[in-house]
């Protein structure tokens, strides 16, 4: 088949209508994305002020005997919600080739879907005209462009309100996207290149002001993408972040010098990020905090006073999360004006609110000392601090999954079984504690797994209970060390500093927390555990944890989906 693009001559009123047809498609590709999103926002609108005006039906929920009685109650769910459900599951596994991890096949399916539609308006009606073409993927690409920022936004996200989730769920929506604008745009300045060729005049292209920024936008989003492949962010996290928020505010301004038609696209693109950051500034509170660390650990502990009409939110909302940054009164380092310290004032980074204490009006964060500049900064001021003393944060939030979840502490579930990974439990410790308030007699296990008994400190200190006494909790140490069978948890007397701690931290005995084993939890046997009595039973697992946990987990619980069982799964990944 011969390629069926010329390089055509056209009148005047023929480029005129052209360049009509390019800015029509553009709107017909922007607004095919946004509407569906304003349909359901719509939606929630409505039936969110219809409950208001109406009023909420009070349900009676009737009190469990024994689990006998309630299982033989229950009935089986009908064949089309059983399908239904194995199907969302069936979208939501990865797909890995060459043991790669390419996505949920969700994102791929609906993915592909949108880059067929999107490529289908880059083609259709244009006729055999190159030149015409080649600008209808760039004009389509450009056109996602705010549809992309308002993805990643973390306040302003209808993405996010109109399907009742996280703007972290959604920021995989903003993954995939990504890439397809970057395909199309990829293929707009790999067409202009061989149209310059094609007439010889490639040299002379790098010294013209158009499309010199044409190939400097293309070489930016190329960077970007490239920084945002998981071999890259695991080696440098820090690289990535500096990477996407520079591209990020300078493409706008690259694609608005590069071509006029675009700039419509370009200013909603810049404005979002630009109003998003001003919400969130107007919700932003800085509070006073003490920091220390946890003793024999590498945790650091944040403690920080919270307002309380702010606190009723966190209340609300357990296992949510935070955005924490450091004012430049309280960075660390005689000289404010240095590298790093300038660095920190535009840095924030994401930590789980682990405690709650509405009496003290108190949140309790805990972080791991990492290689990036906060957690750094952080620990540096629980060295320098004196014992009681108050340092300055400011604070974004609250955010996360969590507020979208289930009734937990209701009857939605009979059964709930909360998977920890390290500081994983952060997410998984508040849910348990708030479940266990609020439905003492719900089914419920916990299991932790840590690599020193030593971690597991941090709850006992923030919320002054201990983990050993609940028999619900079960304890995995997979350091693989002799550790005697009782650990205890030394007090913060013993340690002066954070390099003391590490001395003492492998050498410290413990005699109080019961470690069940010096191995990674068998997540396969502890599902199975869970799903083999009560066939009709509503169980739910959260996960909190690395990586491959959470891969695991949620192999285990996909065992039993596929037998029709009614389980609820949510994950949440840290380490990659």
């Amino acid at each position: 088949m011969n390629w069926p693009y010329q390089f055509v001559k056209l009148s005047q009123e023929q480029k005129h209508e052209r360049r009509q047809i390019l800015d029509q498609y553009a709107l017909y590709a922007q607004f095919s994305a946004l509407f569906p999103i304003a349909f359901f926002v719509l939606l929630r609108f409505n039936r969110s002020l219809l409950k208001r005006i109406m009023g909420e039906v009070p349900t009676y929920n009737a009190v469990k005997t024994s689990p006998v009685i309630e299982t033989k109650n229950q009935s089986p769910d009908s064949s089309i919600l059983v399908k239904w459900r194995r199907w969302r599951w069936w979208l939501g596994d990865d797909v890995e080739i060459a043991g790669r991890c390419l996505g949920h096949r969700g994102q791929l399916l609906f993915g592909g879907l949108w880059a067929a539609w999107l490529l289908f308006l880059c083609i259709n009606e244009t006729g055999n005209d190159y030149y015409h073409v080649t600008k209808r993927f760039g004009i389509i690409g450009t056109s996602q462009l705010p549809l992309q920022y308002l993805l990643s936004s973390k306040r302003l996200n209808p993405a996010a309100y109109a399907f009742y989730t996280s703007h972290e769920t959604i920021n995989r929506w903003h993954r995939t996207l990504g890439w397809i604008i970057y395909f199309l745009v990829f293929l707009h300045g790999t067409f202009y290149l061989n149209f310059y060729i094609q007439v010889g005049g490639l040299g002379g292209a790098f010294f013209r002001t158009v499309p010199a920024l044409g190939m400097l936008g293309l070489l930016s989003m190329t960077i970007l993408s490239t920084t945002t492949l998981s071999v890259l962010r695991k080696y440098s996290y820090r690289i990535f972040y500096i990477t996407h928020v520079t591209v990020g505010v300078a493409l706008p301004l690259i694609i608005w010098f590069h071509v006029s038609h675009s700039r419509v696209f370009m200013a909603e693109a810049f404005m979002v990020p630009l109003a998003d950051l001003f919400i969130r500034r107007c919700y932003r509170i800085t509070v006073n905090a003490t920091i220390d660390f946890v003793p024999g650990t590498d945790l650091v502990r944040i403690v920080a006073n919270i307002p309380s009409h702010k606190l009723s939110q966190f209340a609300a909302h357990p296992a949510s999360h935070v955005f924490l940054s450091i004012p430049s009164r309280s960075r660390p380092g005689r000289n404010s004006f240095s590298l790093a310290n300038l660095r920190l004032g535009f840095l924030s980074n994401p930590f789980t609110v682990a405690s709650i204490n509405e009496e003290l009006g108190t949140i309790t964060l805990v972080a791991r000392q990492m290689k990036g500049p906060v957690t750094a900064a952080l620990a540096r001021l629980a060295s320098l601090q004196a014992p009681g003393s108050k340092v300055a944060l400011n604070i974004d939030g609250p955010y996360g999954a969590a507020a979208h979840f289930p009734n937990m502490a209701g009857t939605s579930f009979d059964k709930i079984l909360l998977v920890a990974g390290g500081v994983g439990a952060t997410f998984i410790m508040p849910l348990f504690d708030s479940i266990s308030t609020e439905n003492a007699a719900a089914q419920l296990e916990l299991v932790w797994a840590v690599r020193d008994a030593s971690e597991v400190a941090w709850p006992v200190l923030a919320t002054g209970g201990t983990v050993h006494d609940d028999e619900r909790i079960r304890l995995f140490v997979t350091s693989g060390k002799e550790e005697p069978e009782e650990i205890a948890v030394p007090s913060s007397e013993e340690y002066e500093d954070v390099e003391l701690n590490r001395l003492k931290k492998n050498n410290a005995r413990f005699t109080n927390i019961p470690v069940e084993n010096h191995k990674r939890p068998d997540l396969q046997r502890i599902v199975d555990n869970l799903c083999r009595q009560g066939a009709y039973d509503r169980i739910a697992v959260i996960v909190c944890g690395p990586v491959q946990m959470t891969r695991d987990s949620r192999k285990a619980v996909g065992t039993w989906v596929k037998r029709k069982r009614n389980i609820w799964f949510h994950s949440e990944t840290f380490g990659w």
